[in-house]
């Protein structure tokens, strides 16, 4: 009987680990891999036309409302990683050329910013079921009149990013 004992109380404190809020808060809704490419006119410091900006990366949305995701955006023949993570309120993290945001925007969207000095390039991620769809914008900061790209070392003065093709895929 002492044995007996000793083996549901390991069993209820085994379950009680395995089901703790903590494991459950991590616990996936869903991962998803996004991709978008485009291309850019450019001022400075070299004026270039038709430059290709690209990005691919994936992430997850989990059940507690926080997500993360990587992105390695290309713009010139330069590349940055840009990683995101957060939650509901969460403040920007750095990142290559500024900062980095998540906004969680519901239980199956989310958005991705990244920061730059003069604008903020935005990926939209909304999914349904085991779909979804993306979108990528650029937003000028009030009083900015060129947008900005950085590309791992200089920041580029450009016009308004154009957007090719944008797609996500749940996995």
């Amino acid at each position: 009987m002492r044995i007996d004992r000793k083996f549901v109380r390991n069993l209820i404190l085994i379950a009680g680990l395995g089901f703790s809020p903590q494991a459950m808060a991590q616990t996936p809704l869903v991962n998803f891999h996004i991709q978008f490419s485009g291309t850019v006119d450019c001022d400075q410091p070299v004026p270039a036309k038709n430059i290709p900006i690209s990005g691919d990366g994936s992430g997850v949305l989990n059940t507690d409302g926080s997500a993360s995701a990587d992105i390695t955006e290309t713009a010139f023949i330069f590349s940055n990683t840009i990683h995101f993570d957060g939650r509901i309120g969460a403040a920007p993290t750095a990142a290559p050329g500024g900062s980095a945001q998540v906004r969680v925007a519901g239980r199956n969207s989310l958005k991705l910013i990244w920061n730059l000095p003069n604008n903020a390039l935005v990926v939209n991620i909304v999914t349904r079921g085991r779909s979804c769809s993306a979108s990528f914008g650029a937003n000028l900061f009030p009083g900015k009149r060129q947008y900005t790209l950085f590309d791992g070392s200089t920041i580029h003065y450009c016009g308004r990013p154009r957007v090719a093709q944008a797609s996500c895929e749940v996995r």
